[in-house]
């Protein structure tokens, strides 16, 4: 090995100069596509005579509920993320050190709640805790009503949970699942018992994934939108800052307003974004390449397996069991009970009585959008990926979080500044698909960049080092040498990025055209019209995007290279 060893300090000046090269191609998304427009619509509502005037913050933040629409967000955000990690954590411990039968479909099946768009979410809620819902029906077979659960903060809570549980599973399972056993087996020896063993090695070792598992959790629930719109009855003590920022720009038509919240929106993510950044570095170390081993569950104790089949069972009660009554309402909404598939059948018949968005269009455009997205967005996080895995010290962690701004801006905020940027000639996209497309592909690019991380840091420097002291140009090496070892965080970015175009929806909503609708935007409109016909076509189409995400994650199980990668 020392024939091939560089210097430390020449190594890492070497990956620094080739860091800033990787960010270029991220920075021709995000430019024009991010930076421009939401600048262009906080600039355009902050200063409307073309000049800044501090009077319209001090006008916000002399108004009492603004202050408490902030302290609700953050208290929200904040206890959603405390019950996510609470049953995140023995989860990610059964798939991290556990081998059961159906193991990785019950992986993949957890993560879908992650992509589906909350209109889909609260169908699934409704046909579970709504009045005619399976629950109300258990309940009132034995004489005992259904309390009221739309407009409540109880239903935002668990809608968040259902959400993002899969990021603890993911991001914590997969430190997890690499650490060093000889540690545990030392501490054995020593006498430690399993508590101990827990608190003192355990814990220690996956704290940082814990809380940048939370940051993350943290940002989703903080920036909720569509979920609080949706399951928060039109309650307006249940508003978070990004549903007053749609209020004031939408029904009130006070931009300044609007873009003074949507800095302070913006500000508190990008914060928040840096700390999770920063703990992503501290939990970034090199991987050993010996197969990791989950234990099989006979081979457990009995109280571990006892363990181990509460929490699956909890798991499939909160997370399986609302999308499996979405599934049994599209089997049996206007079918008078019976459980056949005319409601998948009608999807693909432009009969004009469901919705004037044919469901078989939108299909089509959502496989389409999401496939042009996915490609958009591998080239691109590939590129990201690899600017922050070779960089260093504190500039590296400040471009980790600025290339995850897209997670950190508002999508009503997205919306609008597309709206107000791409208006004029020669960059006129008013009802472009090309729109839509750049901004699916933004959404999805910071899944394929923590799914490249991973893999990236954990190459051994010194096989690149080799392939060059043999001769091998600098792209030769990476295409020879790291591209093969990073493919498979890639292809796992990749089919996270096509799973959440196909269900973006708040974006898409404020930008599409019925021309060129999505499956979320239809089911939509079809819920907006009534009727058993309109119901079974909006519960088809999102059974039908619930098994297009399931199988997208599906094969991430089947490529993903044991638990390397973020996500």
């Amino acid at each position: 090995m020392a024939l091939f060893s560089t210097p430390r300090s020449a190594r890492s000046a070497g990956e620094r100069s080739t860091a800033w090269r990787w960010v270029l191609l991220p920075l021709l998304l995000l430019g024009p596509f991010l930076l421009w427009p939401v600048g262009a619509m906080l600039w355009r509502g902050l200063a409307p005579d073309g000049y800044f005037s501090f009077s319209l913050v001090e006008a916000v933040a002399s108004d009492r509920y603004y202050w408490e629409r902030l302290g609700f967000t953050v208290g929200q955000a904040g206890l959603s993320t405390a019950l996510a990690v609470a049953l995140g954590l023995p989860a990610a411990w059964v798939f991290a050190q556990v081998r059961f039968p159906l193991r990785g479909l019950l992986r993949a099946i957890v993560t879908v709640p992650f992509v589906l768009p909350t209109i889909v979410v609260a169908l699934a809620f409704e046909r579970l805790l709504g009045p005619a819902g399976w629950l109300a029906r258990a309940l009132d077979g034995v004489g005992v009503a259904m309390p009221t659960v739309e407009g409540t903060l109880f239903a935002i809570l668990v809608a968040h949970v259902f959400y993002n549980v899969a990021v603890v599973i993911r991001v914590v399972g997969g430190v997890w699942a690499n650490l060093d056993p000889r540690t545990l087996e030392a501490a054995q020896m020593l006498g430690a018992g399993r508590l101990r063993r827990f608190t003192a090695v355990t814990l220690p070792l996956i704290a940082p994934a814990v809380l940048s598992a939370s940051a993350l959790v943290f940002v989703f629930c903080f920036s909720s939108f569509g979920t609080v719109l949706l399951l928060g009855g039109g309650n307006p003590d249940l508003d978070t800052l990004e549903v007053v920022i749609y209020r004031l720009a939408t029904r009130l038509v006070d931009l300044p307003a609007a873009s003074v919240i949507a800095m302070l929106q913006i500000s508190t993510t990008v914060l928040v974004l840096l700390v999770y950044a920063r703990l992503q570095h501290r939990i970034a170390r090199p991987v050993s390449l010996q197969p990791h081993r989950p234990r099989r569950l006979r081979d457990l104790s009995w109280s571990q397996r006892a363990f181990v089949v509460l929490v699956l069972l909890v798991i499939v009660g909160f997370v399986v069991t609302p999308m499996a009554a979405l599934v049994e309402g599209a089997l049996t909404v206007g079918n008078e009970g019976a459980v056949r598939l005319d409601n998948f059948t009608r999807l693909f018949q432009d009969t004009g009585n469901i919705s004037f968005i044919p469901p078989w269009r939108a299909l089509q455009w959502s496989v389409t959008f999401a496939g042009g997205a996915m490609l958009i967005a591998a080239v691109v996080g590939l590129a990201a990926g690899m600017a922050v895995a070779r960089g260093r010290g504190l500039l590296a962690t400040l471009t980790d979080g600025f290339l995850m701004l897209p997670l950190a801006v508002p999508a009503v905020t997205l919306g609008f500044g597309y709206l107000v940027t791409f208006n004029r000639e020669p960059f006129d996209l008013r009802g472009s698909p090309w729109l839509l497309l750049a901004a699916h592909a933004l959404l999805g690019y910071p899944f394929v960049m923590r799914s490249v991380l991973g893999p990236a840091r954990a190459l051994d420097p010194t096989l690149v080092q080799a392939a060059r002291m043999l001769g091998a140009s600098r792209p030769r090496a990476w295409l020879r040498i790291t591209l093969p070892m990073i493919s498979r965080g890639v292809f796992v970015g990749a089919a996270f990025a096509f799973a959440i175009s196909i269900g973006e929806f708040g974006a898409t909503l404020l930008l599409q055209r019925s021309e060129f609708a999505t499956v979320p935007v239809a089911i939509y409109e079809a819920l907006g019209k009534p009727g058993d016909a309109n119901l079974g076509a909006a519960l088809a189409m999102a059974t039908v995007l619930m098994a297009v995400s399931a199988a997208a994650f599906l094969l991430i199980e089947r490529v993903r290279y044991r638990e390397v990668g973020e996500f």
